[in-house]
């Protein structure tokens, strides 16, 4: 039977121990509440942060956009001006809600949204005089630099205000860091006090408990060897992931100095050409000048004729390579665009129309199977006909290219099916399959089809480009596209887009490294 003086000793025990319990849970409780009051405003800055650097690569982005469009003259440059002639407005907002706790940054949003306003008044002013005057006017107003010293003008800005963000920013996290100290001190006190009170109620119950405090101490030791084993685990992990760290970087090394060769190696070939051949133009246009000194008619007039044949030549070449730099430029511009519900059928027709050409096609048949229940599919349509063009071309390439090997009975045949299924995770998409019955993609090959400048095609008939850009697009959607060999004998890529996706922009594509094995899998 219990003493009164041990029962007592036991109520005190327990009630202390229940005491310091609440008010460890009190300790923690506060603590968490002040780190994420502390956190959440640090983080303030750093959305003020990113939000400035969007503002001013929208405006870099127009004012590049405009200077194409001076240059050359193409619609398609304008479409970063108005993207940021859309989105400045909102970022500035966004900015004044950010800012609207921090005096200072309030004071200097009104000179900010000027500065943003005035640079997209110079960029419409210069559009407009290329528009409705002529490009010398318009040049002749980006030469007077007023357009520079208000970019200028708006970086400093600019950088005024991230110099703020960031300060504030590390004044909250030296709050932070002072809050998290001063918790953990509350809280190592409190367990303390709460450890001493364990003592005590432990020596109190020592005699009725000890079998209890045996299986504790098992327990205990059985949780230390669980501790140094997931220590041991969560080293192991890091060592990997380190690992892991390394070998991305040198792929993406390797993919850029992949990148490097091929450029050289695609513009190097026309760039000799040109070399050479307007090497022998100067040779050949002194000659006829001699000739013509010495009045031999006939042979300057043969020289004149070389002279032609070695300018077109040149020509050739010259539009050669500047083929390959548009599509370098296109690749790297990559894709961007806002996702629509549109049927599949319709933008089907327009990249086979865009790849046979303007005049009427009847030495490929085009076999078209299209399921009715497709429906509409969210997607940037301009992307998705580029990504179709580019498959069917291909396609037509190859069997036209079969087709003039002289294989007696050969008919060429491109076909295109379209239609709803699942993916491996059981999530609806539509998958659009091209293929034909040319000569196909050697198993060698096919992991490295997507990669940028490499291509299957003979010189001067591709870039190595086009499959890169649209493996892009694919991924870009949330997609895939799959190469390898089709059922009609020849190549097969299956574009996959899924159905179930939010209503969002899509962001711009830039990829260097080349995709992974897996995406250029062969089918049957």
């Amino acid at each position: 039977m219990t003493s009164p003086s041990r029962s007592v000793a036991l109520v005190a025990a327990g009630a202390v121990f229940l005491l310091i319990l609440v008010a460890n849970a009190f300790v923690t409780v506060r603590s968490v509440r002040v780190l994420s009051e502390g956190f959440e405003n640090a983080e303030r800055p750093a959305e003020v942060e990113r939000t400035l650097t969007e503002l001013l690569a929208s405006l870099l982005n127009a004012e590049t956009g405009q200077r194409g469009y001076l240059l050359t003259g193409e619609a398609s440059y304008l479409d970063p001006y108005r993207t940021a002639e859309a989105q400045t407005d909102s970022l500035l907002n966004r900015l004044d809600v950010l800012v609207s706790w921090n005096p200072v940054q309030v004071e200097r949003m009104p000179a900010l949204r000027e500065g943003a306003h005035a640079k997209l008044a110079e960029l419409a002013q210069v559009l407009r005089l290329r528009e409705s005057e002529s490009q010398e006017a318009a040049m002749l107003v980006v030469r007077e630099g007023s357009g520079r010293r208000e970019m200028e003008d708006l970086r400093a800005q600019i950088r005024t205000m991230e110099a703020e963000a960031t300060r504030v920013r590390s004044l909250y996290a030296a709050r932070v860091g002072r809050a998290r100290q001063r918790a953990w001190l509350s809280i190592l006190g409190t367990n303390g006090a709460l450890a001493l009170a364990l003592v005590v109620l432990g020596f109190t119950l020592r005699r009725n408990l000890r079998a209890r405090e045996e299986d504790a101490r098992l327990l205990r030791e059985t949780n230390g060897s669980l501790s140094e084993a997931l220590a041991s685990r969560e080293a192991a992990l890091s060592r990997v992931q380190a690992m892991q760290g390394q070998l991305v970087q040198q792929e993406k090394l390797a993919s850029m100095g992949r990148l490097t060769a091929g450029v050289a190696h695609e513009i190097k070939n026309p760039l000799n050409f040109v070399n050479n051949f307007a090497q022998l133009s100067t040779e050949l246009a002194d000659e006829a000048t001699e000739m013509l000194a010495e009045g031999d008619v006939e042979e300057t007039t043969n020289l004149l004729g070389y002279l032609r044949q070695n300018a077109a030549t040149i020509l050739t070449h010259g539009q050669r390579a500047d083929e390959i730099v548009q599509a370098m430029l296109i690749h790297a511009r990559g894709i961007k665009g806002k996702r629509e519900p549109a049927d599949l059928k319709p933008i089907i027709d327009t990249a086979v129309k865009q790849a046979l050409g303007p005049q009427p096609q009847t030495d490929v048949q085009i076999l078209r199977e299209d399921a009715p229940d497709v429906g509409e599919v969210p997607l940037v349509p301009s992307a998705v006909t580029r990504l179709l063009t580019n498959l069917v071309q291909n396609a037509i390439h190859a069997v036209r290219e079969r087709g003039g090997a002289g294989d007696p009975g050969y008919a060429p045949v491109v076909r295109i099916t379209s239609q709803r299924t699942e993916d491996r995770e059981h999530q609806p998409v539509v998958t659009v399959t091209v293929e034909d019955n040319g000569a196909g993609i050697p198993d060698a090959m096919l992991p490295r089809i997507f990669e940028p400048f490499y291509t299957t095609k003979g010189p001067g008939h591709g870039t190595g480009l086009g499959l890169s850009l649209a493996h892009d697009i694919a991924v870009g959607h949330g997609g895939s596209l799959l190469a390898g060999r089709s059922a009609l004998g020849g190549a097969q890529f299956t574009l996959s887009l899924p159905l179930d996706v939010a209503d969002a922009d899509l962001p711009e594509i830039t990829r260097l490294e080349s995709p992974p094995a897996s995406e250029a899998s062969v089918s049957e």
